[in-house]
């Protein structure tokens, strides 16, 4: 039995760290640990071998010392959220695990980043306690989210910032640390945040975050990742554009190798200021209301939208395929990719030679099954794409499949989200959604391990082995 666990285990490691040998990276937010119900997502749900690196957001810059620092020392330290995270490379080493510095929150409206790069005696110290800090807790590198160089700051922060990352990535060699950083897609914030050719030199890769071009800052409704120029954007200059952008970034020198295209697992809602006025480009009035469960304004997860769906809200489909689906209902509009341009943007990604697929983030995938297509459709159909394979939106993905047989489950459902493991079979599985029993099994020598509410090798789990 442990020669067979052995060669499963070999196997899921392969394929976990091919992807089609594409890099797959996702991101996770240690914030999402707070949300409510079976919104509620820690470490303790992810999976090894579902990305190839995973990314831990976020630690964040002190602006007394201008060191790293733990964001939430609670959920990162006292709940071992970084010790789940990088553990995840024992069941899997092939999994590369990164932590992110800065983000839109600790980055976007200060200038402490600027102040940074601006003293060499700061980036000194700032790069040797990156070291210490990166070791410490165990992870294989670091992704740098300043959100953005020279805004709010100095014109001088797009050199500064390259001089940093050489900095880090001589810190970084001996111990073979990753060096990634995630920038706007915009060309125009390239110009003034981004020197191309040098990032192209010193980063492993780059996170191109192609979402959130659009958004409830804006006073018109519009879809904030839009993949090709719209009727209306035909000859307008400063429109964003996902096709373009890459283009952008491939002809100043960054190699598409290093380029990993962004895709977004939630939407971007909107209030409407007319609920009689719908369409593209009609006014807006802020941001829509919050998510039951992600309970931020102007933003939803993918789960959320399928629930909004079955309610009744209205959907509207491109059928240029110019950009993914927008749906509606009252005073509420939100934009988002759905499964099937998910899937198109991949081949894209593919079609011009670029590193893989990141997306952001984890929790915001239906990984409760609430769409129907199985859990983590999102995500599992990036896989798929990435190896080859088609993605049947119809049926759950193969690793998770439900159960034919017509016997009830022997349980009762009584907390939204939970699972629970098959009383007479160790690879068979339950959870209850919304009051439905789904039944899935693990795949071929592997256990269901309720500690975990994962599969994973039998002799973790009594009476399996």
């Amino acid at each position: 039995m442990k020669v067979v666990a052995i060669l499963a285990f070999s196997l899921l490691v392969t394929l976990a760290s091919a992807q089609g040998n594409y890099k797959k990276v996702c991101y996770f937010a240690n914030w999402a640990y707070y949300r409510n119900g079976v919104g509620q997502y820690g470490t303790d749900k992810l999976d090894p071998f579902e990305c190839t690196h995973l990314i831990y957001g976020f630690a964040v810059l002190d602006g007394t010392t201008y060191e790293m620092k733990v964001y939430d020392s609670w959920v990162d330290i006292d709940l071992g959220g970084y010790q789940t995270f990088t553990s995840l490379k024992i069941r899997n080493p092939s999994l590369k695990t990164l932590i992110a510095l800065g983000g839109w929150n600790d980055s976007a409206f200060t200038t402490q980043y600027s102040e940074l790069v601006s003293d060499p005696a700061k980036m000194a110290n700032f790069v040797e306690k990156a070291v210490i800090f990166i070791r410490q807790y165990n992870f294989d590198g670091l992704d740098f989210d300043w959100e953005y160089p020279g805004d709010p700051g100095t014109p001088e922060d797009k050199e500064n910032f390259i001089t940093l990352l050489r900095l880090l990535r001589q810190a970084f060699e001996p111990y073979n640390l990753l060096l990634t950083m995630a920038p706007s897609c915009s060309p125009a914030r390239a110009e003034v945040s981004y020197n191309i050719p040098a990032l192209a030199e010193v980063v492993d890769f780059v996170n191109f975050m192609a979402y959130d071009i659009h958004g409830a800052w804006e006073n018109t409704v519009d879809h904030h990742a839009p993949f090709y120029r719209r009727d209306f954007e035909q000859g307008m200059e400063g429109a964003v554009i996902v096709t373009e952008a890459v283009d952008y970034w491939l002809d100043h020198g960054m190699p598409p190798e290093k380029l990993i295209l962004g895709l977004p697992s939630y939407g971007r809602s909107y209030r409407l200021a007319d609920p009689s006025q719908t369409s593209l480009l009609s006014a807006a009035i802020g941001a829509g209301p919050q998510g039951p469960y992600t309970g931020q304004d102007g933003f939803i997860s993918l789960y959320e939208m399928c629930t909004n769906q079955q309610n009744g809200w209205s959907v509207v489909t491109d059928p240029t395929g110019a950009m993914g689906p927008y749906s509606f209902s009252d005073i509420s509009w939100v934009s988002w990719d759905d499964i099937d341009m998910t899937i198109t943007k991949v081949k894209y990604a593919m079609s011009k030679g670029l590193g893989g697929i990141m997306f952001w983030e984890l929790s915001l995938d239906d990984y409760l099954g609430v769409c129907n297509m199985g859990p983590r459709p999102f995500s599992n159909a990036i896989t798929a794409t990435l190896e080859g394979r088609p993605f049947d939106t119809s049926t759950p993905a193969p690793t998770a499949r439900p159960s034919t047989t017509p016997t009830p489950p022997p349980i009762t459902c009584t907390n939204n989200g939970e699972y629970y493991a098959d009383p007479s079979d160790c690879r068979k599985y339950y959870q209850c959604v919304f009051g439905v029993i789904n039944v899935y099994y693990c795949p071929t020598s592997l256990a269901f391990n309720s500690n975990i509410d994962q599969c994973d090798w039998p002799y973790n789990v009594p009476g399996c082995y």
